[in-house]
């Protein structure tokens, strides 16, 4: 879809400009704005602010929020409370999005938002939600060699240890598990002041 832009020439400005990362990004719609706009609105946004915008790009480490002028990044670690292999798992470009300002630095162009902090917070109530021993219905988010991640429906992500796993002599977490899989698992622990959680694919109390 963008084959039709090479060799175009583009009127850009510059938002974002990190040297030590050898990264600097450009914004042909922040050249569009009216002059004087970006500035305006660099002053009218104040961190805690609730704000709508619309999703202009998506990368792997966040996406990109055009706020009317002056484009934001959600990082991909405030997308959800949960685990996010790929922020467009979640959005899509041109789509309209309600975040939350984190911070803003207009010395170097930048404004931080949060789609996460406007979602309920499932680890507020995990002790109750989700108490130790209950059996509960997970999908599988990651495969590792020591064991898998796997995320609840109400958005929570916990471990299951491959010594949590039936496995035979030869088996690792690999041979038994796919991601996407839907599993009944039992919560083994919950530590909501670090947001760890622990199940095992073990249903019989020890």
């Amino acid at each position: 879809s963008l084959d039709e832009y090479m060799g175009r020439a583009l009127k850009v400005k510059v938002i974002e400009c990190v040297p030590e990362d050898e990264r600097i990004i450009f914004s042909e719609r922040a050249a569009l704005s009216e002059p004087g706009k970006r500035v305006e609105l660099f002053h009218t946004l104040s961190a805690g602010m609730k704000v709508t915008g619309t999703v202009t790009n998506i990368t792997d480490f966040g996406v990109f929020i055009d706020l009317g002028g002056v484009e934001g990044l959600i990082h991909i670690s405030e997308l959800s409370w949960g685990r996010v292999m790929h922020p467009g798992q979640l959005v899509q470009l041109g789509q309209e999005i309600t975040v939350q300002v984190l911070d803003i630095s207009a010395e170097r162009c930048r404004v931080a938002l949060s789609r996460k902090r406007l979602l309920p917070n499932p680890w507020q109530n995990a002790t109750t939600e989700f108490p130790e021993g209950k059996i509960i219905p997970a999908t599988v988010t990651n495969v590792l060699s020591y064991g898998a991640f796997a995320s609840l429906d109400l958005g929570v992500e916990g471990l299951i240890h491959a010594t949590e796993m039936p496995l035979v002599d030869g088996q690792s977490p690999r041979d038994i598990l796919t991601v996407g899989q839907r599993l009944d698992l039992r919560v083994l622990h919950v530590d909501p002041s670090h947001q760890r959680l622990g199940f095992s694919m073990i249903l019989e109390h020890k």
